[in-house]
């Protein structure tokens, strides 16, 4: 007697969400909320406050990146490109959508200066909103403030490894300058000091110009300004601690 095993069929659904990050380019803000992401607010949210990454269902024969950067551009108005996604993860708890059962493949893209932004289709709202804020969960829909956190942990990586983090400079800056952008990823002040020498220590990564800053640091003493060097990867990686251990 033969006895025939029948497993239940689970249905469950491919969505693809992306992190755009971008920095405030004032000085003057607190460099933990010169960080910001790119949210919009769904039509159909039961919460009529709350915001969501822009994202949506992958088609049949779509590649993944390919539905990234078109549901950027269907719910915000930004235009990405390939090479701008880095890949984040996936994100798959049972209970992180409570209509069904949904798998996310999350990417994050950091975009120095994105443009306007405007609702569009299956939008109703689109901003720019400071990190730190998004960070209280009630603020956004399904498990995105999960995504968001870990999108900002791949930026601060890639931020360690490689020079990307000159694409938010002006192709004239300050260390002052630069050391804001990593401020801005790791959410917390680096001390000025350590930043320079860690900087001087990867040989190509800035170059001196023979150009100085209109507003130095102290009267009679403007800053040097530097340009990008031609590095693809930093040989010796930028990584600091946190002075509070946290």
């Amino acid at each position: 007697m033969s006895v025939t095993k029948r497993t239940k069929q689970m249905n469950f659904f491919v969505y693809v969400d992306t992190v755009v990050f971008t920095i405030n380019p004032d000085r003057s803000v607190d460099p933990r909320d010169r960080l910001e992401v790119l949210v919009m607010q769904r039509p159909e949210r039961p919460d009529k406050m709350q915001w969501a990454l822009p994202g949506g269902l992958v088609g049949e024969k779509e590649p993944l990146e390919e539905t990234a950067i078109r549901k950027v551009s269907e719910e915000t108005g930004i235009e990405l490109s390939k090479s701008e996604l880095f890949q984040v993860g996936a994100f798959g708890d049972p209970d992180r959508d409570n209509r069904y059962r949904a798998i996310a493949i999350a990417y994050v893209a950091l975009v120095p200066r994105p443009g306007a932004t405007k609702a569009l289709m299956n939008s109703e709202k689109a901003e720019f909103i400071p990190y730190r804020r998004l960070m209280n969960k009630k603020m956004l829909e399904f498990d995105h403030s999960k995504i968001i956190e870990n999108a900002r942990k791949t930026a601060e990586s890639m931020l360690e490894d490689t020079p990307v983090a000159l694409n938010f400079c002006e192709s004239r800056f300050t260390i002052s300058d630069l050391r804001g952008v990593y401020e801005a990823f790791l959410q917390y002040e680096v001390d000025p000091a350590n930043f320079r020498r860690k900087v001087d220590a990867v040989k190509g990564f800035v170059l001196p110009s023979d150009e100085y800053s209109s507003s130095g640091s102290s009267p009679g003493r403007p800053a040097l300004m530097y340009r990008p060097g031609r590095l693809k990867t930093l040989p010796t990686p930028i990584r600091f601690r946190r002075v509070d251990g946290k």
